[in-house]
């Protein structure tokens, strides 16, 4: 006698769509998890950006109170020609030089105090410098320029430096040299050169500083 196993098929065909939404809802939450994944990685390079462009904004507003505050020793007496000499980044004076911050002159009223994220090293202290007086292409006229630097800070945000004030793209890298740092064959006044494992923020703070004979610093 013919027996039917036709009833075997429905269970076939069923176990056959069972597996293919159970596929199909795999393939969903794969493609919602990269989504999010995705959108983790976007949030934190947004920070990432923002929180290197508010750095950035902070170390070229020391860089504005320091040109002020050498500006304002020279006013004092202190001869551009030997700024370089006759200023220090310190918080004490004595008659061969002032201290850019001492208390007491009140050029400013302290070291500037950099937020941790802003430097290439946490909890390391930026060095402040001069550059030995040099004339950079396209600024001033024949006299040399008078130049700060503040090593130590971090490449991400002196990247972002150059992207405000020099116009190029943030993944640019920094330049190698103060005089690298050109367009046009005219030179930076202000922005970032490439440091060890860091970068350097530079600006301009006295052009055409006179070769007259160097005065007795204010104080």
């Amino acid at each position: 006698m013919y027996k039917s196993n036709s009833g075997f098929a429905p269970h076939r065909r069923q176990g056959g769509f069972i597996q293919g939404a159970i596929l199909f809802a795999l393939v969903i939450i794969a493609v919602v998890v990269a989504a999010f994944s995705l959108a983790s990685q976007d949030n934190q390079t947004n920070a990432d950006s923002e929180e290197a462009r508010v750095n950035a904004t902070y170390v070229l507003k020391v860089g504005t109170d320091i040109g002020s505050a050498v500006n304002r020793a020279i006013a004092d007496g202190v001869s551009p020609a030997v700024a370089n000499t006759q200023i220090t980044f310190t918080n004490a004076s004595d008659s061969i030089a002032v201290g850019l911050w001492d208390p007491q002159l009140r050029y400013l009223s302290a070291e500037p105090r950099f937020p941790d994220a802003a430097l290439a090293v946490s909890g390391a202290d930026p060095v402040y410098s001069w550059v030995a007086p040099v004339a950079l292409a396209g600024i001033g006229a024949a006299g040399v320029e008078q130049v700060v630097q503040i090593a130590g800070i971090a490449t991400a945000v002196c990247q972002r430096v150059n992207n405000i004030v020099n116009g190029l793209v943030v993944s640019a890298p920094l330049p190698g040299t103060l005089e690298a740092a050109e367009v046009g064959g005219v030179s930076w006044r202000e922005g970032c050169i490439a440091g060890v494992d860091a970068g350097t923020y530079f600006r301009v703070v006295v052009v055409d500083a006179a070769a007259a004979a160097a005065t007795p610093p204010a104080g």
